[in-house]
């Protein structure tokens, strides 16, 4: 039997009125106790593709399974070991945000009384506990956010869907709720599916990344792999004047480099040290000019990102 928690086989899903599919012949897996980012601009199907892993939606054709289950035709067994953290959620605004964790206990068939403690303890990880008497409108957007991964995590799900889990936090609210989820994963076994704007979120806790537009899968890959296969090194050349930057970057553009120029420091675009370093400084010596210093920076996942779906059909 495999081990995959979520596997999908040329899974498709079009709408009626709709030219081309929101979500056209994906096939992935996602292995037990693994952590996978799912990339893609708005409108490449990542909310079409999470809505069917959960059974919200059927495909029109393909298939999709988690847990081994058909989420659609056996939503018992598919869908009881998920939790899902939206980016927001039905509340009863006028009910204190204790009384709406509640309510969401017994929607989802399992005693408050028993799962309290645990959620008790997550509220107060997150920061939560003070405000739990509050009503819900005099909450604010972090808050609500807060609220949102407890009422996701009332019990210890098998595959927990983050969806935007940051929106509405500030820099160390951000780290707490990915340190935390790190440990789900690490000390409960908990697979994550996790799709956010914030890439650096993605590139730093996810072990692959699954990155899709127009409804396709572009690539399915580790953070550092798809920096490997579609990033560049540039070359930071640092120059002690305004003249000094001109003529390096006039040098760069004649050798047929994208260059430019940043205060004293000049990007030659996708240029390595060695390659470059030799023939740069002996211009630069004919130019009586003088160059402090040479380093090389390498693309983010998020410039990578941009690179993949950028003008991608």
């Amino acid at each position: 039997m495999s081990s995959d928690v979520v596997t999908a086989v040329e899974l498709t899903k079009r709408y009626r009125g709709k030219d081309t599919p929101a979500v056209d012949g994906i096939s992935f897996d996602i292995a037990q106790g693994e952590t996978v980012g799912l990339l893609g601009p708005n409108g490449a199907g990542k909310t079409t593709l999470m809505k069917m892993i959960c059974g919200v939606t059927p495909p029109t054709t393909g298939r999709i399974r988690v847990f081994g289950a058909d989420p659609v035709h056996e939503p018992v067994a598919a869908k009881n070991g998920i939790g899902a953290m939206h980016q927001s959620g039905p509340y009863d605004e006028m009910l204190s945000a204790l009384d709406n964790l509640q309510i969401a206990a017994r929607f989802r068939g399992v005693s408050w009384r028993a799962v309290r403690p645990w959620a008790m303890e997550v509220a107060e990880y997150l920061g939560l506990a003070e405000a739990l008497p509050q009503l819900v409108f005099q909450l604010s957007g972090g808050q609500r956010q807060r609220l949102q991964m407890v009422r996701a995590l009332l019990t210890i799900p098998r595959l927990l869907i983050l969806d935007e889990p940051s929106a509405g936090l500030d820099v160390a609210g951000r780290h707490e709720v990915e340190k935390f989820v790190r440990w789900l994963r690490d000390e409960r076994g908990v697979t994550v599916l996790w799709t956010s704007h914030h890439i650096d979120e993605i590139e730093r806790n996810c072990q692959r990344v699954l990155v899709i537009n127009r409804g396709k899968v572009l690539r399915f890959a580790h953070p550092r792999e798809l920096v490997r296969e579609y990033g560049g090194a540039h070359l930071l050349v640092s120059v002690e004047d305004a003249v000094a930057g001109k003529v390096v970057l006039e040098w760069a553009e004649s050798a047929g480099y994208t260059a430019a120029v940043d205060n004293l420091e000049v990007r030659i675009e996708d240029a390595q040290v060695r390659e470059v370093l030799p023939e740069l400084a002996r211009y630069c010596q004919d130019s009586a000019v003088a160059i402090t210093g040479v380093g090389t920076v390498t693309d983010s996942l998020e410039q990578v990102f941009l690179r993949m779906t950028e003008n991608r059909g």
